[in-house]
């Protein structure tokens, strides 16, 4: 989760909403631009990445922060840092789309 934050982090436009070091899950949170995060998961889905893009059980808090949405990639012990790495590729193609 360490090295995912690490790497979501070195990319432009993008946010994430995340807890302080040491209280972090296997959750990564974000937003990219202005861009809607159901058109974000759809373009990483061409690249073969499967995210959610949504309300994800929290619209209370997407009002508050006045999200539309929020784009989130879960991680598990058999991921590893080639798909975190892929992930950031794709991040990136999104990015500049958006950009």
């Amino acid at each position: 989760m360490e090295y995912a934050h690490e790497r979501l982090s070195e990319i432009p436009g993008l946010t994430l909403l995340a807890p302080p070091e040491g209280q972090r899950n296997g959750v990564a949170t974000f937003t990219l631009h202005d861009a809607h995060p159901h058109d974000i998961a759809q373009i990483l889905d061409y690249e073969g990445i499967a995210i959610r893009a949504g309300h994800h059980c929290a619209m209370p808090l997407h009002q508050k922060l006045q999200l539309p949405a929020t784009s989130r990639a879960s991680f598990y012990l058999y991921n590893t840092r080639a798909e975190v790495d892929q992930l950031a590729a794709g991040l990136l193609k999104a990015a500049a789309v958006f950009a």
